[in-house]
């Protein structure tokens, strides 16, 4: 699976089935729709009306919406992610998915982290119990505000300093957040499913988002 240009996704080598699967997942969560689907060549590209993969803002919270439903869909039909990779040379380029086909697990649910501008933390789709648990990790005292945003669909941390564009020790202490959320999602169960650039920002600059998946008990 490629994420391309601004606007298209690429499927390689999957079967028609898992098409039809990746086409019910962009609608059910782009309401923007389908421009256009096509064969492109020798792969199955759609073509997705807007920008997502430039996305600001609320945009941006879609797109990853839209992702996490898209690998929670391959994932429910037994295609498990083996790696994502950035195998292009291009400023603009993002990663490659490569996923092989087994049986299908059991029910599993989904969310997403983001890291946006200089200072936010997004959950995407986040149970509110990890909210707190969020909180928690990262201590009262590096939160400069939190709060709901676009239409609830992210909870957003806003931190003190640019911790996503530190210097000197900072840089160290950063990833030591980043570490200390990881250990966090891990204690609770969740597992991380992806880590994937799928942006091309104005500036050059972007990050991974993270995708965590856990098994229903």
């Amino acid at each position: 699976l490629t994420l391309n240009q601004s606007d298209c996704l690429r499927l390689i080598r999957f079967p028609t089935t898992i098409i039809s699967v990746v086409r019910q997942a962009i609608l059910s969560s782009w309401h923007r729709g389908l421009q256009n689907e096509k064969e492109y060549g020798g792969a199955y590209e759609f073509k997705l009306n807007g920008n997502p993969w430039l996305g600001q803002g609320s945009v941006a919270v879609e797109s990853r919406v839209m992702m996490m439903l898209v690998l929670s869909a391959l994932h429910h039909h037994g295609w498990y992610l083996l790696m994502s990779t950035d195998v292009s040379k291009k400023q603009e380029g993002k990663d490659l998915l490569i996923f092989r086909a087994g049986i299908p697990p059991q029910s599993t649910s989904f969310f997403g982290v983001s890291f946006n501008e200089w200072d936010k933390l997004r959950l995407i789709g986040v149970p509110h119990d990890l909210i707190r648990a969020v909180q928690q990790t990262i201590g009262t005292s590096r939160i400069q505000d939190e709060e709901w945003v676009y239409l609830q669909t992210a909870y957003q941390f806003k931190l003190r300093g640019y911790p996503w564009t530190a210097d000197g020790y900072e840089t160290v202490t950063s990833r030591m957040i980043i570490l200390d959320l990881l250990d966090c999602f891990t204690s609770l169960g969740w597992q991380l499913h992806a880590s994937i650039n799928m942006s091309t920002s104005h500036k050059g600059c972007h990050t991974d988002t993270w995708f965590f998946r856990r098994n229903h008990q």
